[in-house]
């Protein structure tokens, strides 16, 4: 990595997200904030930590500014997820800093958090197949009211159509969208507002961080997508 040029009272979370073919990893110090997104397709083991040792260089930072790590737990693919584990799990263990594991379907909720509709964000799970959970702005805050679920798109739009007006955002094919599209009182952004940041990530963790609510960097483990169970 790079040697560090920085002020030496900078303090920062790298934060790390490779739960699906799309990519991104952050540097945040709870105001300021980097961001690196690709295009990764299943080529992370080669990608990732050639772009975090980019981040650090455009930021013109080191590894001993890095005072936690976060990284995205999934749902989602097998080799992305363990990538992005392993690489943050050896940032935390050779710099002794604290991890934080952020659920990927929270990350793609974040930047709607405040939305006075429900939110249904996604994740791409193979076949055709999502696996989305349901996010709600309440006077407890900001909270996921059902869990995640892997479903067809058309099993996804009936329950959006069973809620009336709502919020669909992350991973969708063009197909996808257009099934979603097709259900009344259903909004979609565009997609550079679907694209999961690190930079979400990174705000939910400062947050966790702050408050101390760390995870044990031996037992934190991916939650990878599954195939829906078969009925008989």
């Amino acid at each position: 990595m790079t040697g560090s040029s920085g002020s030496p009272e900078s303090q920062w979370l790298l934060a790390i997200d490779s739960s699906s073919e799309q990519a991104s990893v952050a540097l945040y110090d709870g105001t300021r904030v980097a961001e690196v997104t690709w295009l990764a397709g299943r080529d992370q083991t080669a990608t990732l930590l050639g772009e975090i040792d980019r981040l650090f260089s455009l930021m013109r930072i080191g590894v001993a500014e890095i005072a936690a790590v976060a990284v995205a737990i999934g749902p989602g693919m097998f080799n992305g997820l363990r990538v992005g584990m392993s690489a943050a799990k050896g940032f935390v263990l050779g710099l002794d800093v604290p991890l934080i594991g952020v659920s990927t379907l929270d990350v793609a909720a974040h930047p709607f958090a405040g939305l006075e509709m429900p939110v249904l964000a996604t994740v791409a799970a193979g076949r055709g197949r999502l696996v989305w959970a349901e996010y709600r702005s309440e006077p407890s805050g900001y909270r996921q009211t059902v869990s995640p679920r892997n479903a067809t798109v058309e099993e996804l739009a009936e329950h959006a159509a069973s809620i009336g007006p709502c919020l669909v955002t992350g991973e969708l094919s063009a197909d996808q969208e257009r099934a979603v599209r097709a259900t009344g009182g259903v909004k979609i952004p565009p997609a550079s507002g679907r694209l999961r940041r690190a930079s979400a990530l990174a705000e939910l963790a400062w947050v966790r961080l702050q408050n101390g609510d760390l995870d044990d960097a031996v037992e934190l483990e991916p939650v990878y997508v599954h195939a829906a169970k078969q009925s008989r």
